[in-house]
């Protein structure tokens, strides 16, 4: 693996590892937000 390669991969994962716990937490968020409205339970 080429030190481009390496250097990219390394600045990169944080980043999409970042967008994938953002959209979890975000869609979390909407879904208590939703069943706090309805009454419902979250679990």
């Amino acid at each position: 693996m080429t030190s481009q390669l390496l250097t990219l991969y390394v600045l990169f994962w944080p980043l999409i590892a970042s967008l994938v716990l953002f959209t979890i937490c975000l869609n979390v968020y909407k879904d208590a937000q939703q069943a706090k409205e309805t009454g419902e339970g979250l679990v």
